[in-house]
């Protein structure tokens, strides 16, 4: 190889590292080179279901409604203090492939919804620091619905919920602000991931990318360690299960939930609707999402064991009078697939069912200040 043929191959392998680098730090640097643009706020922002992207084999591209307009992202999205109602949540009560869950709230009780739900910062899935610090005023009585999936009940009520955010390593005021900015810019954390997102989704290697990883599981069964756990034939479409639902983590299928452990969560739970009510004159209704493999594990290994434990988990908190929606039952006696296929979350026949049980407990519990005109 000639000297002058070296020095552009260094030449193109600094500039193509240069942008990589600035790319995976500067997100409109970054979506100038993906096929499929990333938005923070639209996470669901793809053509396909976000488990095919674990691993991009094109037997997984189930192709999902295009989402619509996040209700907590409009006008129609009340002021925390101006509402009658919050719903609260991970990223099932934000997810926009249909109408949200708060939508359809606001819509079906002719009330407004206040919606705070998505993938947020660690901090904000935790309802008593997220009033406290947008200053939510105590006053007439009103309705808290808190949905958390399955596979994250673990890290939500492990402990119990406090009003201060108490990490003391979080600081980001003056020179220590300044300095940990600098050093997130050039040495990002999600930086190894970033990388990965770019060699498979940009515009130059995503289809060489998708058509090795096909070939690679045709020949030889690969497949993504997010995604160990799949189905080509046992549903009306191809349907793939996280990793972290069919591990042996506290998040899984297979971990046993000790009847302690249980009553550490039913504890922590109980603990937060009584701060709840006494800071803010809430009243709690707990809303568990069965994860998709708890409900579809049947199907693809009849033989393994389920603990249980939502069922107990359920039983539990109506023994201790908490409020909750037991999608449980529902989902495991539905014959209709009620998640998409290639993604975590739930499709529009399993919002319908959450839906109307979260309807009929309200209007149970309805105190009389909620304007329910609508059916």
């Amino acid at each position: 190889m000639s000297e002058r043929t070296l020095k552009y191959l260094f030449y193109f392998a600094g500039t193509a590292g240069l942008i990589a680098f600035l790319a995976v730090r500067i997100l409109p640097f970054f979506n100038l080179l993906l096929i499929e643009k990333k938005d923070p706020e639209y996470f669901e922002f793809t053509r396909y279901g976000e488990q095919y992207y674990a691993s991009y084999i094109s037997h997984f591209k189930e192709e999902l409604p295009a989402p619509v307009d996040k209700y907590r992202m409009t006008d129609r999205n009340p002021e925390l203090n101006d509402c009658d109602l919050i719903a609260f949540g991970d990223s099932f009560f934000d997810f926009s492939r249909q109408k949200t869950v708060a939508e359809r709230l606001h819509d079906s009780l002719n009330i407004r919804v206040h919606s705070e739900a998505g993938f947020l910062t660690y901090k904000d899935w935790y309802p008593l620091y997220y009033l406290s610090e947008n200053k939510f005023q105590r006053g007439k009585q009103r309705f808290l619905i808190y949905e958390v999936v399955e596979r994250n009940i673990h890290d939500r009520f492990i402990a119990p919920h406090e009003l201060v955010w108490t990490n003391a390593n979080e600081s980001h005021e003056g020179i220590t602000g300044i300095f940990r900015k600098a050093r997130d810019f050039a040495f990002n954390s999600n930086s190894e991931d970033l990388y990965t997102v770019l060699l498979q989704g940009s515009n130059l290697t995503s289809r060489i990318y998708s058509e090795i990883a096909t070939i690679k599981f045709d020949l030889f069964g690969y497949i993504s360690d997010k995604t160990p756990v799949y189905s080509l034939d046992q549903f009306s479409v191809p349907v793939l299960f996280y990793k972290q639902t069919v591990n042996d983590q506290p998040t899984s299928f297979y971990f046993n939930h000790t009847d302690d452990l249980i009553k550490t969560y039913v504890d922590n739970i109980a603990d937060l609707s009584e701060k709840l009510l006494k800071y803010y004159n809430l009243k709690l209704i707990l809303v568990p999402v069965p994860n998709k493999f708890t409900i579809y594990v049947k199907k693809i290994r009849p033989f393994d064991k389920y603990d249980n434990f939502l069922p107990r988990l359920h039983r539990e908190l109506d023994a201790r009078g908490i409020k909750n929606v037991n999608l449980y039952d529902d989902y495991i006696s539905s014959d209709t697939l009620l998640y998409y296929g290639t993604d975590s979350h739930w499709n529009k026949k399993g919002v319908d069912i959450a839906v109307q049980k979260i309807l009929e407990e309200i209007r149970h519990e309805n105190s009389g200040n909620l304007d329910q005109s609508k059916p």
